[in-house]
């Protein structure tokens, strides 16, 4: 951080560190203050590392801040107070330089005896920043932040946008007479910004759809906090915009190689006693927060899920042995950084899941379907793969119909009333189970082939045993059932979408291939409303995404924009939308609905599966009748750039990162034609509004001649 001021001298001021957890701090040398700090055993023992007399004592994991203070200027210098306290005075600027380190060395070792010595750790960081100036560490920021950001651009613009000149209201600053998608790098800058300049007036003029609209007249500041309460009355779309790339900013700096997964509040946690403990939740919460990651161009930060899920798979084991008395590995539905995989205490209806690792075992599916990485699916997806399938291939039981069971079973968090009459949540074969096996044994048999591995013993076993699961059901009322039977509901509405998990995040239930399903889907969602948590919110948008249905998924985009109060904090379930700096409130904070809602934006505009890419499948025409998406990218190692004007599709261009000889269909409405076969490299191709080719270059060519003009970011 750079504090400079106005005037020579002008900048004093005084800084410490402090911490809920300090043994100490105190000023080494004379321009660093080091705070030395302890993690309890038990966290509900906080009090108990309060003394720094108990610093001797190993009780858990030690951790280090040290602070630098540089200062300029001809008259600026630091002072030592109290030996905690640096003090500047009159200097020209300031730059504080932060570091911290902590004894952890993964999960598989105490971290009181790791033999790491945060301290050392923390000041040999600060060390390899000597040599930098802040414009350095700032520059090599910038650098390593906007590769990732700066690859999805996007823009949309409503009727009250247009002003009746609609050919000028999203792409009034191309200066090409073809707006060619490729431009997008240089004319769609992303961004993120906390306040707006708007415009407004009493003059009126006539949009595109005939109706009477203001037209501009003079502009004002206004804030986040007052567009999120506009947002009912002007549905502003730089709003929509703004959230979007939001949650994928919040990927970026939750999620890193080499890092910790994205909890429930992502890295942002002001509490020692978070809500549920601010644990990775696994069924729903984790999941969704990676839900953006390859649709939303971040593959980077996929992979600190993959680590974690390696880490499961080592308890797992053991948790298949001991509780199951089963090979292979399994996970419940909490874990922590000690890659925890039994069930926790409490209540079955959220303690008895054992689904979690075939499920994110699917993300793993994702990162390959997505980039066609063979060797990541041979030495990383694979082998997990398998311990995972060697767990449910054996836990599978017979329903004594012919069909393939999880027995005990239950529909995440939601209880139903049973035939007694009694409250209830134990069953088997509820629908999310059977359609995550459904998905993941999907999965495992198409690995298998890719990597040789198609006559195994195992994928024989998941072959027959994926035909035989228990299929979903539609209930009396029309609905897809939830459980086995057609309990009852006490909770109807109730917050958790998960026998839609074929629907979304799956793809087993589509509009294409299970119309019935499809129909039954629709009445689900119906019947569970609208109102909910901010990340229920996300997955219902989501969810009406995949049906295509435009008006649903814009309802639910509006939700999202309501404004919960910062002192709002309190355990809710019915509250959801967003506090006045964007964090999504369930409530609390839970950087889940942030990243679903960046996800479910990303399914509106753009949809693929391995041999088909959907362009516009759930566009509100009117809501955003013109716009531009570049950088999304598609299953099957693609990006794609799609411009509408109208609500009418414009131009796409779809590039083709890698060699592929399978039939592949681009569909915009009722329009259909086959992609090009490729095999000399990558290649992009250019369609127009009717899906007619209009161009197809090679990227290898541009490269080499040095035009790379037309790539899509």
């Amino acid at each position: 951080m750079r504090i400079a001021g106005s005037k020579s001298g002008s900048v004093s001021f005084s800084v410490t560190l402090d911490s809920q957890l300090m043994l100490g701090k105190e000023v080494v040398g004379s321009k660093y203050i080091a705070l030395k700090g302890q993690c309890p055993i038990d966290s509900n023992k906080v009090t108990e590392v309060a003394s720094p007399t108990r610093s001797s004592k190993k009780q858990g994991m030690e951790f280090v801040a040290v602070l630098q203070v540089e200062v300029s200027g001809e008259a600026g210098r630091l002072q030592v107070v109290d030996k905690q306290t640096l003090k500047v005075h009159q200097a020209d600027w300031a730059v504080l330089y932060l570091t911290a380190s902590s004894s952890f060395d993964g999960p598989f070792k105490d971290p009181s005896i790791s033999g790491i010595e945060p301290t050392s750790l923390a000041f040999a960081a600060l060390a390899n920043l000597v040599d930098l100036s802040f414009d350095d560490i700032l520059a090599a920021h910038l650098a390593d932040y906007q590769t990732l950001f700066h690859r999805v651009s996007l823009r949309l613009r409503n009727h009250r946008c247009i002003d009746g000149n609609p050919d000028s209201s999203v792409f009034e600053d191309v200066d090409n007479e073809e707006k060619d998608l490729g431009l997008w790098e240089l004319i769609v800058p992303s961004e993120i910004v906390e306040s707006k300049t708007v415009e407004s007036g009493a003059q009126v003029s006539t949009g595109v759809d005939g109706e009477v609209y203001p037209q501009n007249a003079w502009k004002e500041r206004i804030s986040t906090r007052d567009r999120i309460l506009n947002f009912d009355g002007d549905e502003d779309p730089d709003l929509v915009v703004l959230l979007f790339q939001f949650g994928r900013y919040l990927l970026i700096a939750s999620s890193r190689p080499n890092s910790f997964v994205s909890n429930l509040q992502g890295v942002w946690s002001n509490s020692l006693h978070p809500a549920w403990r601010c644990c990775p939740t696994l069924n729903i919460n984790l999941e969704m927060n990676y839900w953006p990651a390859e649709t939303c161009s971040l593959a980077e930060c996929h992979l600190p899920l993959f680590d974690f899920l390696e880490q499961i798979a080592v308890t797992g084991a053991t948790t298949a042995k001991v509780n199951y008395g089963l090979g292979g590995w399994v996970s419940h539905h909490n874990a922590d950084i000690w890659a925890h995989s039994a069930p926790v205490s409490g209540d079955p209806v959220w303690a008895l899941w054992p689904m979690s690792g075939a499920w994110i075992c699917l993300h793993l599916w994702e990162h390959y379907t997505f980039s066609q990485d063979e060797e990541f699916l041979r030495n990383r997806a694979y082998p997990l793969f398998k311990g995972c399938a060697e767990f449910f291939v054996n836990w599978l039981v017979e329903d004594g119909k012919g069909h393939l069971v999880t027995n005990p079973s239950t529909s995440p968090e939601h209880h139903f009333i049973a035939p007694d009459g009694q409250s209830a949540c134990v069953s088997y074969g509820s629908t999310m189970d059977m359609a995550i096996l459904h998905n993941f044994f999907n999965a495992v048999v198409s690995a298998a082939k890719i990597v040789g591995q198609d006559e195994a013993e195992l994928v024989s076993e998941v072959k027959s045993a994926v035909g035989r699961l228990l299929p979903a059901k539609i209930g009396s009322d029309g609905r897809l059932l939830e459980w086995v039977e057609e309990f009852k509901d006490p909770e109807d509405t109730h917050r958790h979408m998960s026998h839609l998990f074929g629907l979304y995040p799956g793809h087993s239930i589509t509009p294409q291939s299970t119309p019935e399903l499809c129909a039954a889907a629709t009445q689900s969602i119906l019947k569970r409303g609208e109102i909910g948590p901010g990340w229920s919110t996300a997955w219902k948008t989501a969810l009406w995404a995949r049906l295509w249905n435009s008006d649903h998924a814009y309802s639910m985009i509006k939700r999202m924009f309501t404004l919960v109060p910062s002192e709002e904090k309190e355990e809710r379930f019915d509250g959801g939308g967003l506090y006045s700096n964007l964090f999504s409130a369930h409530p609390p904070f839970q950087i889940d609905g942030n990243l679903g809602f960046t996800a479910a934006v990303a399914e509106m505009l753009f949809q693929s599966d391995e041999s088909n890419l959907y362009l516009l499948p759930a566009l509100p025409l009117r809501k955003w009748c013109d716009g531009l998406i570049a950088g999304l990218r598609g299953r099957g190692a693609v990006t794609v750039g799609i411009r509408w004007l109208g609500g009418n599709l414009q131009e796409v261009t779809v590039q083709v990162e890698k060699n592929f000889s399978a039939t592949r269909m681009l569909h915009y409405n009722t329009k259909v034609v086959t992609l090009p076969k490729s095999t000399s490299g990558p290649q992009l191709y250019t369609y127009d509004g009717d899906l007619n080719l209009t161009r197809s270059r090679s990227l290898e060519d541009l490269d080499a001649g040095g035009d790379n003009s037309c790539i899509i970011l």
